[in-house]
C-alpha cells in the first residue's frame, strides 16, 4: 500500500499531462482528424473520456485551502543541508533564552546568519534559537575603542553605528552579513595583516549555560570557558553579549601584482608580513593550473579619496557580479576569461577608500539566481607558511583528478592562535579559501565527500588543518589529528553540558560524550529515519484504503451500489491532496517524488470511479429496477469479496490481493434462490470485469515494483521509555535497551495503529518515531464532538462520504503527546482511525 512505483509514474505521467492540455487542444485534434478523413469512434470516445476525467479533477479538491504548517526546516546558504528542528524561537531578551532552556529537555541548536555550510547551526528535532533578533548595541566606549553588543547583531549594523565615530572593527570576515555570535563561534578571520583569528580581539563574553546560568568569561575569569566558547560552534552555551576591541577607521589604497606562485612567499615576507601599514591583503591563486597568483593589498594612505562612500550601499543589485561568477564557472574557458580579462579590468583603477567601506561587502554579490540544481560552496585549508609550496601540487592534483569546478582560491595570512581549544592556527598559517561549484544531487554530494577526504589527508600530511564551518566530512581519526586539543574542548563541554543539549551536526559527529549506545544503535539501522512530511502526505494515499471500507460497509448495509457517492469520494481524495500539499509546502523540503505518486494514484482512482459513475447511473440504475428484496448468492459473494479486499489493503499492498479466485468463486456458485436473475447477471458481469481488470493491472504493478525497487521495510522504529509492561509480540520487538529508554520496532500500517492503542493503556512515553517528533492521527467521531488539547493541532476536517453524521478529523501532534491523545480520544468514544507512520 505504501510502496512507490516508478513504472506507475511512467505509465501515467503522459496521461496526466494529456488531460491537462486536452481541453485547449481538442479542437485542433478534431480538425487534424477531419483533414485526414479519419472516422474513429473509439478515438473520439477516448478523447471524451479524457476530457471527462480532466473536468472531474478540475472541479474537485480544495484549491482555496491556505493553511500551512510553520517552517521548521532550516538550511544554510548552500541549500543542500536541510535539517528539521522541533521548534524555532527568536528571542529578544535574555529571559526568553533562559526560559526556553529551563523549560525544555531536548537538544538545542543555535543559529545566526546561517552562512556555515554543514549543519553547524541545526540538529534534528532540536529547539533552535535564532539569535538574529537579539541584536542591540549595549555600549560603545570611544576612549578605549571598545564595543559591547548582543550576539545576534550583524557586522554591518555595527559599522553603521561606529563609522560616524571614525572607528572600525578590528577583525571580521570579508563580508559584513555575519552575526557577531556566529563569527565568534567559528573563530573567524579575515584579510587582516598582523592578526590571527577573531579571538585576539574578543575581550569578554556573557554566556548562558545548559542549566540556564549566566556566566562571564574572559582571560581572567572562566578562562577555560572563554577558550572553549570561541571557536566552539555553540556547544558550550548561548553567547548573549560580546565586548570587542575596535580600531581607527583609516584611508587605504589598493595595490595589486601578479606573480608566479613560487615567488609569492618571498614577496609576502618582503612587502606584506611585517608592514604595519598594510591593513588588508589576500592572494588570488588562479585555477586550473594554480601556478600564478595576484596579490591584492590595501595600505594606509593620506592620499585623497577616489571613492568617497563611507560604506557600500545596502541597495546594490549585484546584477553584474553574480553573472560574472557564472561565467567563471563555465570551465577552463571561464577561468581564462577571469584571469586575463575580468581581473585585469577590475583591478586596473587606482582606488583610495575608507577601511570601513572595504570591510562592508555583502554576500549577495556572490549569490546565483538559483541553487536548485547547482550551488556554490566553500572549503578552507590552513597550511603552515613553510609548507605552502609543497601543498599546492597536492591540492591541484586532487582538484584535477576529481574535476572539481574551482571558481577561486584566496590565500590569507594568519598569526598563531594558542588560546582557542579548537584552534585552527597553532602556528603561522596561510589559509586557502576554496570557492567551488557543485551539483545538488546525492551523487554530487558523495563525490565531494570523496575528494574532501583525500584533501584532508593531503592537509594533514603538511601538518595543516581545515576549517570546521563547512561540510564535516573528515573522519573522527582525521578530526582528532587535525584538532589535537579537541579533547580539552569536549571535556569543558561535558562539564557544563553533561546531557549534551547544545549540539549540531558537526558537534554530534565528533563529540565522544554524545555517543551513547542508543544513538549509536539507531544510526546503525539503515531504515531508521523517515521524512516527517510523509505523515501528512500519506493521508490522501490512505484514503484509498478508507474509501473501499466505506464501499464495503455500504454494500453490507443493503443499499443500492448505484447510489454510492463516487463523485464525493473523488472530491474528497483531491481535497485531502490539496490540503496535504499546502500544509507541507513551507514546513518541509518539497517531496516531488511523493507528490507525483499522489497525482498518479489520484488520476487512477478518478478514472475508476469516473467510469463507475457513468456505469452505475446508466446501466446500473436500469438493472436496479429489476432488483428483488432478496439478493442472490453471487451478489453476497461479491459483497464478501469487497469486504475481504478492503480489509486486506489495510495491511498489505493492494496489488498483492488475489482477484481471480473471487471471480471463479462467483461463477462457480450454483445456488438457486428467489432473486432477480437479471440483476444477478448484471452484477456478476460488472464484478467480473472490475476484478479482471484489477487482476491484470495488479500484475503489471507487481512486476514494476519488483523490477524497480527493493522490498521496503514493513517495520518502523520508536524510542520509548524502558518499562517492564512493554512486552514483545508478533508486531512489536525490542531492539535495544539503554538506561531509561529503549528502541523498539513495530509493524507498520494497520498493525502500527493497533499497537499504539495498546501502548496508550500502559505507562509508556514515546520520545521519537523514526527520528521524528510530530505525527498525524485521524479520528472518526460525531459531528458534534471535538477533541481540544494543548499542543494538539487540528489540521482539517474530512468527510465520511456515506454518513453525514460522522466526520474524520486529522490532528498533528508532538510524539510525546500521542499516547495520551489516543487514550483521551477513546475515552470520548471517538475512533482512532489511523496513526500515519510516515
Amino acid at each position: 500500500m505504501k510502496k512507490k512505483f516508478h513504472l506507475i509514474q511512467l505509465l501515467f505521467t503522459y496521461f496526466i499531462q494529456t488531460i491537462k492540455f486536452i481541453y485547449s487542444g481538442i479542437r485542433k485534434l478534431i480538425r487534424f482528424i477531419n483533414s485526414k478523413k479519419i472516422i474513429s469512434i473509439p478515438f473520439y470516445s477516448l478523447i471524451a473520456f479524457a476530457l471527462y476525467i480532466f473536468l472531474l479533477i478540475k472541479f474537485s479538491g480544495d484549491p482555496t485551502f491556505n493553511k500551512t504548517l510553520a517552517n521548521k526546516t532550516l538550511n544554510d546558504i548552500t541549500q543542500i543541508n536541510p535539517i528539521q528542528v522541533n521548534k524555532i524561537i527568536k528571542p529578544k531578551t535574555v529571559n526568553e533564552i533562559v526560559h526556553a532552556i529551563k523549560t525544555t529537555t531536548g537538544p538545542i541548536s543555535i543559529g545566526g546568519g546561517k552562512y556555515s555550510m554543514g549543519g553547524q547551526t541545526a540538529f534534528e528535532n532540536s529547539l533552535h534559537i535564532d539569535m538574529r533578533s537579539f541584536n542591540e548595541i549595549i555600549n560603545i566606549d570611544k576612549t578605549k575603542k571598545q564595543i559591547t553588543v548582543q550576539a545576534g547583531i550583524r557586522w554591518r549594523d555595527i559599522q553603521k553605528e561606529i563609522d560616524p565615530l571614525d572607528l572600525s572593527i578590528k577583525i571580521m570576515q570579508t563580508y559584513s552579513n555575519f552575526t557577531v555570535g556566529g563569527a565568534i563561534s567559528v573563530n573567524c578571520h579575515g584579510r587582516y595583516i598582523g592578526h590571527g583569528p577573531i579571538i585576539s580581539s574578543v575581550l569578554e563574553l556573557k554566556i548562558i549555560t545548559a542549566n540556564g546560568d549566566i556566566i562571564i568569561a574572559n582571560r581572567k575569569t572562566n578562562r577555560d570557558v572563554f577558550n572553549a566558547v570561541i571557536g566552539g560552534y555553540g556547544g558550550i552555551g548561548v553567547i548573549t553579549e560580546a565586548t570587542l576591541q575596535l580600531v581607527d577607521n583609516v584611508k587605504v589604497e589598493r595595490f595589486n601584482q601578479v606573480m608566479k606562485i613560487e615567488d609569492y612567499k618571498a614577496y609576502f615576507d618582503k612587502n606584506i608580513r611585517n608592514n604595519k601599514d598594510v591593513v588588508f591583503q589576500n592572494g588570488n591563486l588562479y585555477p586550473p593550473k594554480y601556478d600564478e597568483i595576484m596579490s591584492i593589498s590595501w595600505v594606509k594612505t593620506t592620499k585623497p579619496l577616489t571613492d568617497k562612500e563611507r560604506l557600500i550601499s545596502e541597495d546594490e543589485s549585484y546584477w553584474l557580479e553574480s553573472r560574472l561568477s557564472g561565467v567563471v564557472s563555465w570551465g577552463n574557458s571561464g577561468k581564462w576569461i577571469r584571469e586575463y580579462t575580468i581581473d585585469p579590468l577590475f583591478y586596473f583603477p587606482k582606488i583610495v577608500r575608507w577601511r570601513n567601506k572595504e570591510a562592508s561587502y555583502d554576500v549577495r554579490e556572490l549569490e546565483p539566481s538559483s541553487r536548485e540544481k547547482e550551488t556554490y560552496v566553500l572549503q578552507e585549508y590552513f597550511i603552515p607558511v613553510e609548507n605552502v609550496k609543497s601543498f599546492i601540487p597536492k591540492m591541484s592534483a586532487i582538484f584535477q583528478k576529481n574535476n572539481v569546478n574551482v571558481i577561486n582560491v584566496s590565500l590569507r595570512h594568519a598569526l598563531p592562535d594558542n588560546e582557542s581549544y579548537l584552534s585552527w592556527a597553532n602556528k603561522e598559517m596561510f589559509a586557502f579559501v576554496i570557492y567551488y561549484k557543485q551539483k545538488t544531487n546525492q551523487e554530487a554530494k558523495d563525490k565531494v565527500k570523496k575528494w574532501t577526504l583525500e584533501m584532508t589527508d593531503a592537509i594533514l600530511s603538511e601538518n595543516g588543518t581545515w576549517y570546521l564551518p563547512y561540510q564535516p566530512h573528515a573522519t573522527i581519526e582525521q578530526f582528532q589529528k587535525g584538532y589535537p586539543n579537541s579533547a580539552k574542548y569536549f571535556a569543558i563541554k561535558n562539564k557544563l553540558d553533561p546531557n549534551q543539549r547544545f549540539t549540531n551536526k558537526l558537534l554530534y559527529k565528533y563529540n565522544p560524550y554524545a555517543k551513547n549506545n542508543l544513538s549509536q544503535e539507531k544510526n546503525k539501522i539503515k531504515e531508521y529515519f523517515r521524512a516527517e512530511e510523509q505523515t501528512i502526505l500519506t493521508v490522501p494515499e490512505w484514503y484509498l484504503v478508507f474509501n473501499p471500507k466505506e464501499y464495503a460497509d455500504y454494500l453490507e448495509s443493503g443499499k443500492n451500489p448505484s447510489d454510492f457517492p463516487f463523485y464525493k469520494s473523488i472530491d474528497e481524495y483531491w481535497n485531502l491532496y490539496d490540503r496535504s500539499i499546502k500544509l507541507t509546502s513551507k514546513a518541509y523540503p518539497e517531496n516531488s517524488e511523493y507528490k507525483t505518486m499522489l497525482q498518479v494514484i489520484g488520476v487512477s482512482m478518478t478514472m475508476e470511479y469516473g467510469a463507475k459513475i457513468i456505469y452505475e447511473n446508466t446501466i446500473g440504475r436500469f438493472f436496479a429496477l429489476f432488483s428483488e428484496e432478496k439478493i442472490s448468492k453471487e451478489e453476497e459473494i461479491i459483497i464478501e469479496a469487497q469486504r475481504t479486499y478492503s480489509d486486506f489493503i489495510y495491511q498489505t499492498a493492494w496489488y498483492e490481493f488475489k482477484f481471480l479466485p473471487w471471480i471463479k468463486k462467483v461463477w462457480n456458485t450454483s445456488e438457486k434462490s428467489n432473486c432477480s436473475m437479471i440483476r444477478k447477471w448484471e452484477r456478476t458481469l460488472f464484478f467480473t470485469f472490475e476484478f479482471s481488470f484489477k487482476a491484470f493491472y495488479s500484475q503489471l504493478i507487481q512486476w514494476a515494483a519488483k523490477s524497480t525497487y527493493e522490498t521496503p521495510a514493513n517495520t518502523i522504529y520508536l524510542i520509548i521509555s524502558n518499562v517492564d509492561s512493554v512486552k514483545e509480540s508478533k508486531n512489536l520487538k525490542i531492539i535495544k535497551k539503554y538506561g531509561n529508554k529503549m528502541i523498539i520496532t513495530v509493524t507498520r500500517w494497520e498493525a502500527f495503529t493497533t499497537e499504539m492503542i495498546k501502548l496508550s493503556n500502559q505507562n509508556v512515553k514515546i520520545y521519537e518515531i523514526s527520528g521524528n517528533d510530530e505525527v498525524a492521527v485521524s479520528v472518526i467521531m460525531n459531528n458534534s464532538q471535538e477533541i481540544n488539547s494543548k499542543n494538539i493541532t487540528l489540521l482539517y476536517k474530512s468527510r465520511i462520504v456515506t454518513n453525514d453524521n460522522l466526520k474524520r478529523d486529522i490532528y498533528f501532534l508532538p510524539i510525546d503527546k500521542l499516547l495520551p491523545f489516543i487514550k483521551n480520544a477513546i475515552n470520548k468514544k471517538a475512533t482512532i482511525e489511523h496513526v500515519y507512520d510516515y
